[in-house]
């Protein structure tokens, strides 16, 4: 039972979500315990970097703690807003870490040899393509890699919107002011080479340029086919355009037709994956990035900002991956994926297909944990109440149908765009890959019978949108 404190420290924020969006400003229940202090000695924000003053931590692990806060305190919400893995990670791998959980040595700052090379042969088994262990950097999450390369490379980067949330705030905090090529629905929310050639027509940019690509994309769930891919690179290359391509739902595309980019553009293109999305373990922090043998410069100059920072990953991680890697577990974990991709994509069509009967239109996902619905057929009724931003409808969403959504602006999208994010695993993965394994059919009654909370949301999803439809 939630105390009267909590109680009115959830309604503080369910008051903030609606009246200012979901809730990435900083509210009183958010306000740092110290800040008072921190006053009252004389200090203030000229202690904080220009860029940084009043800054906010990254948009959905933020609101995930806040629709979190507000569940702990009895609110029964449907939360489509954060993208974790709602399946147990395989018991081969937590066997190994139990295995290896005495480990506490440094190990080296690239990454454990024998891991590298079995992400190595990980890649060239699913992908076919061949990556060298010597090129290959482990770190603590994909996401740190990311932001090393951003702040060691010098020129220009590049970034397709709609986007993750954090690689904004990363560019900006590696000194970078980021160009954001705005895609759309006529090409399925991906950069086009046109897109490419209408940038560099239209503005002067450094000798140095680097885009980053999500395939498949989030928040958008679409993937790229091997034929965009390569005229992407034939642009990329004659632009001398490295291509930072994040790719770390790749294992989870539904068709298992997933193309890396490396594949197509192996000499521009630096690699980055891990084990938060298809292995499930997001809270072990391992991932990792292969660089071309043409970009050993930047390879180095990351390492040795890896060696300064995080010094190595996890040592007990990363011998549990090496060994969960190795070509007896194979057929094991491509069960898993498989398994895993099918109730996937399951749900995420269930959840297409009810809000397109209300009139929510939107492309399936392809893959990964997302669609992006547009709400448009909701903004005249939604205008005449005030409501003109993405921010505002999924701050009305959440107060009146209990349900959490991020609007596209968190993704570098228009404030008035009325599309959001929609993360389809709200759900009990542990019980429904068990359901599947006894041998129960994936159809709808099997969502509607094992994935209640997820079908309960979407209904309440449903009905506000009749509601409140022109």
């Amino acid at each position: 039972m939630a105390t009267e404190g909590e109680l009115r420290a959830a309604r503080a924020v369910a008051a903030v979500v609606s009246a200012r969006g979901a809730g990435w400003a900083a509210t009183a229940v958010e306000r740092p315990p110290m800040a008072d202090h921190a006053e009252t000695a004389g200090w203030d924000q000229t202690l904080v970097i220009d860029g940084w003053r009043n800054s906010r931590g990254a948009s959905n692990l933020a609101f995930n703690e806040q629709v979190k806060h507000l569940q702990r305190c009895g609110r029964q919400i449907a939360h489509f807003a954060f993208g974790q893995s709602p399946f147990p990670i395989p018991e081969l791998a937590v066997a190994a870490l139990r295995q290896h959980a005495g480990e506490h040595a440094y190990l080296p700052v690239a990454g454990l040899p024998e891991l590298r090379r079995a992400i190595c042969d990980f890649h060239l088994r699913h992908d076919h393509i061949q990556l060298d262990a010597d090129y290959m950097l482990v770190g603590p999450g994909s996401k740190e890699l990311l932001y090393l390369t951003m702040s060691v490379f010098n020129g220009d980067l590049i970034l397709v919107a709609p986007a993750w949330t954090t690689y904004e705030p990363q560019s900006r905090l590696a000194g970078k002011v980021a160009t954001v090529i705005q895609t759309g629905s006529e090409t399925h929310f991906k950069v086009t080479s046109d897109h490419l050639e209408t940038l560099f027509k239209s503005r002067r940019m450094l000798p140095h340029r680097m885009m980053v690509l999500t395939n498949p994309g989030n928040p958008t769930g679409l993937q790229y086919t091997e034929q965009e891919l390569r005229d992407l690179s034939e642009t990329c290359r004659r632009h001398r355009v490295i291509v930072l391509s994040d790719e770390i739902y790749a294992r989870l595309t539904f068709d298992s037709t997933h193309v890396s980019m490396a594949k197509v553009y192996p000499e521009g293109t630096i690699l980055t994956s891990g084990f938060s999305k298809w292995l499930s373990a997001g809270g072990w922090r391992m991932g990792y990035a292969h660089y071309p043998a043409a970009l050993a410069p930047l390879l180095s100059a990351v390492r040795s900002a890896a060696s300064n920072t995080y010094s190595c990953a996890p040592a007990p991680q990363q011998r549990a991956l090496a060994a969960a890697l190795q070509p007896k577990h194979a057929h094991q974990l491509d069960t898993y994926i498989g398994t895993c991709c099918r109730l996937l994509r399951a749900v995420g069509d269930y959840c297409a297909r009810q809000l397109h009967a209300v009139g929510v239109k939107g492309y399936p996902s392809q893959g990964a944990f997302y669609f992006m619905p547009d709400f448009e057929v909701c903004r005249g009724a939604l205008a005449a109440r005030g409501i003109t931003t993405g921010d505002q409808m999924v701050g009305a969403i959440l107060q009146e149908a209990d349900v959490a959504l991020m609007a596209s602006s968190c993704f570098l999208m228009s404030e008035t765009d009325l599309s959001t994010r929609f993360c389809f695993v709200c759900l009990d993965g542990a019980a429904a890959l068990a359901a599947l394994d006894a041998g129960e059919s994936l159809d709808d009654a099997f969502v509607e019978r094992h994935c209640a909370q997820l079908v309960a949301g979407v209904r309440r999803l449903c009905a506000w949108v009749l509601a409140n439809s022109a």
